[in-house]
């Protein structure tokens, strides 16, 4: 299911729901660049565990129109309003990639609402050391996220003529099929879509998405009082393990969850223990 509001400044925010239309409700916000299609991963998942999934489109993604304004901590107010829409007074929050930073804000800024959050392969302000141990690609596009955002989008239009011409994604996602097992093909198509729709409209929100989670953090992590449980992969190269570990450290109340044998995609590797941690919240 898809629907949108009208925000107070005017924007239009979009979002999708998947899971237990009845569930205990969870907001989810994806990564960068992916809409809020890409919740879909975790909707079978979600509906064993009784949540009720919903994925926002960001601004600039999807159908959610772009805000120029955007800080981490709009995207607080952006999720108070959807909550006030639906009438939820008591949400969990979850984030993956680069949506973790604009997550772990929203559990700040919203503590009194916050059930529990769950920080998923998450992004952030990594330390030069954390960066070394990133793919030359990952970092490259940290780096000048951090220094000059504006190149980015030359890297960021490439994928996007790739992602929004369906002769060309079919042909990139054929290739990556062919390399993975086929127990995560459905995951892959999933993710290729989420990302066409995030990338259709445009190129800026997916720049100034990087830059701004790229920031350091506009509150003290000690002030973060919900429960945060970081899911996080060994093997990650895009967000190395090293910096959710020093997250955990610095969080009050965190619970760390490392997967060995898993890489980036440790939400589609351990979302049954994801959901059913955050199930654990309900009221």
């Amino acid at each position: 299911m898809t629907s949108e509001i009208t925000l107070p400044d005017g924007r239009r925010l979009s979002w999708h729901e998947f899971g237990d239309p009845d569930g205990s409700p969870v907001i989810y916000t994806a990564g960068t660049p992916v809409s809020g299609l890409g919740g879909a991963s975790y909707g079978e998942a979600a509906r064993a565990a009784g949540l009720r999934w919903i994925s926002p489109d960001k601004p600039g993604y999807g159908a959610s129109d772009y805000h120029r304004d955007r800080t981490q901590i709009s995207w607080g107010d952006d999720l108070a309003a959807l909550a006030g829409r639906l009438g939820l007074d008591r949400f969990a929050l979850a984030g993956e990639s680069g949506g973790g930073p604009f997550t772990l804000t929203a559990a700040w800024k919203l503590a009194g609402r916050v059930s529990a959050v769950a920080l998923i392969a998450t992004g952030g302000p990594f330390s030069p050391a954390e960066r070394a141990g990133m793919k030359a690609d990952n970092r490259v596009m940290t780096l000048l996220a951090m220094n000059a955002p504006v190149l980015n989008t030359i890297r960021i239009a490439a994928m996007r003529r790739t992602m929004v011409s369906p002769a060309r994604r079919d042909r990139a996602l054929r290739r990556d099929l062919a390399a993975m097992p086929p127990a995560t093909h459905a995951d892959v198509r999933i993710e290729y879509e989420a990302v066409a729709d995030a990338l259709r409209p445009g190129t800026r929100a997916t720049v100034q998405e990087l830059a701004l989670s790229k920031r350091p953090w506009p509150f003290p992590l000690s002030e973060v009082t919900t429960p945060v449980h970081l899911w996080h992969g060994a093997l990650d190269r895009n967000a190395p393990a090293s910096f959710a570990r020093r997250l955990a450290g610095e969080l009050p109340d965190a619970t760390l969850h490392i997967s060995e044998s898993s890489g980036h995609d440790v939400g589609y590797d351990r979302r049954d223990e994801i959901v059913a941690g955050l199930a654990s919240y309900r009221k």
